[in-house]
């Protein structure tokens, strides 16, 4: 009864309206400015800087991924809550990843030459 999963019709969803949806009563420049998100001294925090406004990137051209059930529904309530949700979950791991990565750079590439071989 309970693990009965239903079927979508991927042919009538409408992507447009979907992504519409994310981007209604957004700022032109795509940053979520909400009131909520300042500090004392009236500037953003560090974190709503770097991590909540919307990824320059689509979506749809992403690739799909899978979460800990408690990891999605904590970032969803960040997106709603800090994000006033202006944004999309997807967004917000985009921008996580991409700071992720920015840090780790150096590291990342040396742990991924010492453990890589050369094809040729």
């Amino acid at each position: 009864m309970g693990n009965e999963r239903k079927k979508i019709n991927l042919t009538d969803i409408d992507e447009d309206s979907i992504v519409a949806s994310f981007k209604e009563g957004r700022p032109a420049d795509g940053q979520a400015q909400a009131a909520g998100n300042k500090g004392q001294s009236g500037e953003e925090s560090g974190y709503v800087r770097l991590f909540i406004h919307e990824s320059p990137v689509c979506a749809r051209l992403g690739k799909t991924i899978y979460l800990r059930k408690e990891f999605h529904e904590r970032i969803q309530r960040i997106v709603q809550t800090i994000g006033n949700n202006e944004m999309s979950i997807f967004s917000y791991v985009d921008n996580v990843l991409e700071q992720h990565f920015a840090a780790y750079q150096d590291e990342i590439t040396k742990e991924y030459r010492k453990r890589s071989t050369e094809l040729f």
